[in-house]
């Protein structure tokens, strides 16, 4: 059953990449996706949204082939934003190094805000009578 998706976001990309090949990138997945771009020559950047009523083999076929085109025109890793089945996610691409470290920020994140929900619940202890 295919479902609303999306994925967007900003690349930072090699000084070479060119208009045309955004274009054919967008080209190469049109189908069943929508696909939206822009290219900045001075700032060395691609906006991309993909999105549309996708079955989950059609998302994952986006995915692998945006991964794939990141690896071979970024210049930097970059975070783009997921929507799918309703729910928001980010998800990182670009050099696999970069990819590789904002995944661990993104674990370290997590541990974070785990860390912060465990501290508010002990301390709304101290404020609960004696039981």
């Amino acid at each position: 059953m295919p479902v609303n998706y999306e994925i967007r976001g900003t690349l930072p990309v090699r000084a070479d990449f060119k208009h045309i090949h955004a274009q054919q990138f967008a080209e190469s997945i049109a189908n069943p996706a929508d696909v939206y771009f822009a290219t900045d020559s001075v700032t060395h950047s691609l906006v991309l949204r993909i999105r549309g009523a996708l079955h989950q083999s059609d998302q994952q076929s986006v995915e692998e082939a945006l991964e794939q085109f990141a690896r071979k025109w970024a210049m930097a890793g970059a975070i783009f934003s997921r929507l799918r089945y309703g729910e928001p996610s980010f998800v990182p691409l670009g050099l696999s190094h970069h990819v590789d470290l904002l995944a661990e920020l993104d674990d370290l994140h997590a541990q974070l805000n785990a860390l912060l929900e465990r501290q508010a619940f002990i301390l709304k202890r101290f404020l609960a009578p004696d039981r």
